[in-house]
């Protein structure tokens, strides 16, 4: 009898890791399908209307912003009300799969416009099918046990890291089609054949969710702590200045690496003289590469925190931000190279022979400013892929721990919220600075906001002190 429960429990633990690692996957591939777009949209717009703007390509990404920080606290709240989480993840899956033809799709419509916000809505509803991200975090924190959770939740973040890598490298393959074909009407070019790649890596998470994900209970142990942890609750109130500064930290650092992220291919073709098929293939290569420092960094930023403190690292990363910021200023030498200075006319796949290349016609700073230096535009990515991760993997750290025993599920789901917001605002309001005035501004507005980023850890010092530490102190006092 003995011998057939702790063979139940053996199964009950092998199934409930078994489903852990199936939500790992899908923070994977949904991270690996968002990146793999990301190099191409900036192209893909300008080849489906030579004349758009940068301002449209501030709403093409920032809509996927939007449509996740619309659907993150929904879909938590409906897999909250029903108890399970399979339906509500199926179904955002689901969306993104619609989302995602939308967008690969666009072509298909005649009239040039609607084309264009065919892309922007694409990428809303693909938005709305990442609120599977925050259904995947939900059930993490739901089934581990306090003592499982770091190591559940970091490889869940190094999952996401690596589909980062990964995303921008499917990309570059992609880039490769650079003429295209036309299957049974559709057009599989290097523009599209990222969204029909990542239609295919949520279908993937589809069927893996269907064959092998299974819900299981709560461990034991887990509700163990929790009763502890209510009885603990009263001992102390939490600092909620602390944790705003730490929302405000949060906001400034996704919003520094969307920018940097959105900007790239762009800055790319109108600094190097790149065409949009170079300019995708070189951005594609630098967010691979570059990236590597991304994982290193998520892998080591424990242990760094730890021998250091997180609080200084902070600080550290948000200096090490405002570097890479002042990199991206184009000191020189040289101008910009004025390669197009009249609208062109992209080639179709079936008969044009040209594609936009250099600095866009309708902005009068290609004639004027500096040329930005390749290598310190290379330097100035891999700080930045350092330096974010770093902050994030901190500031995620310290608010947990300004929390100590409280719950924590509402406050990290302000904290996503935050960050889907930066993603959103950050984009589109750059993206048109960057139309408007080139990356000089750009860089002077992120170096000043990164700055002050480390100025309020300075500030709000004693606002950032654990639960724990204020717990030792009050006992201190007591005892003394």
């Amino acid at each position: 009898m003995l011998s057939d429960e702790s063979s139940f429990i053996s199964l009950q633990e092998s199934s409930r890791w078994r489903s852990i690692k199936i939500m790992h996957l899908v923070l994977f591939l949904n991270s690996t399908g968002f990146s793999i777009i990301l190099p191409s949209v900036w192209p893909y717009l300008q080849e489906l209307s030579p004349t758009v703007n940068y301002s449209f390509l501030g709403l093409a990404v920032a809509g996927y912003s939007v449509g996740q920080l619309i659907a993150s606290p929904s879909m938590g709240k409906w897999s909250t009300i029903r108890g399970k989480v399979t339906l509500p993840l199926q179904v955002c899956l689901c969306i993104g799969v619609v989302g995602n033809l939308i967008y690969g799709l666009a072509r298909l419509f005649k009239h040039t416009e609607l084309r264009l916000w065919c892309v922007v809505v694409g990428r809303v509803i693909s938005g709305i099918g990442a609120g599977c991200i925050a259904i995947a975090r939900s059930y993490q924190a739901t089934v581990t046990t306090q003592d499982e959770r770091t190591l559940v939740v970091s490889r869940g973040s190094m999952a996401q890291a690596l589909g980062f890598i990964v995303g921008p490298g499917l990309s570059l393959l992609a880039s490769l089609a650079k003429n295209g074909v036309v299957v049974g009407g559709v057009e599989l070019s290097q523009y599209t054949l990222p969204a029909f790649i990542s239609v295919t890596l949520i279908v993937i998470n589809i069927v893996l969710v269907a064959l092998f994900f299974r819900e299981g209970s709560m461990p034991a142990e887990f509700m163990v702590n929790s009763l502890v942890q209510s009885s603990e609750v009263a001992t102390l109130r939490v600092k909620w200045p602390g944790v705003a500064v730490c929302n405000l930290l949060f906001f400034i650092a996704m919003a520094s690496f969307t920018i940097c992220e959105t900007l790239n291919t762009p800055i790319l073709q109108a600094e190097m003289g790149l065409s949009q098929s170079e300019a995708i293939k070189w951005s594609s290569i630098l967010l691979t590469t570059s990236s590597v420092f991304s994982l290193l960094t998520f892998s080591i930023s424990a242990r760094i925190g730890r021998r250091f403190g997180e609080r200084k690292m902070m600080g550290i990363a948000f200096l090490l931000s405002a570097l890479a910021y002042t990199l991206i200023y184009p000191f020189g030498p040289g101008h910009i190279p004025r390669i197009q200075i009249a609208p062109l006319r992209n080639i179709t796949i079936h008969n044009a022979t040209e594609e936009v290349t250099g600095c866009s016609w309708q902005n009068e700073w290609c004639t004027t400013q500096k040329r930005l230096n390749v290598y310190q535009f290379i330097i100035a990515n891999a700080v930045l892929l350092f330096s974010y991760p770093l902050a994030v993997v901190m500031i995620m750290s310290r608010t947990s721990k300004i929390l100590g025993p409280h719950p924590q599920g509402t406050v990290m789901g302000v904290l996503t919220g935050v960050g889907c917001l930066a993603r959103t605002i950050g984009p589109a309001i750059f993206s048109t600075i960057f139309q408007a005035y080139g990356p000089p501004v750009v860089s002077i507005i992120m170096v000043c906001t990164c700055l002050c980023g480390s100025l309020s850890i300075v500030i709000a010092h004693p606002l950032l002190n654990t639960f724990d530490s204020r717990i030792r102190s009050l006992n201190a006092e007591i005892f003394t």
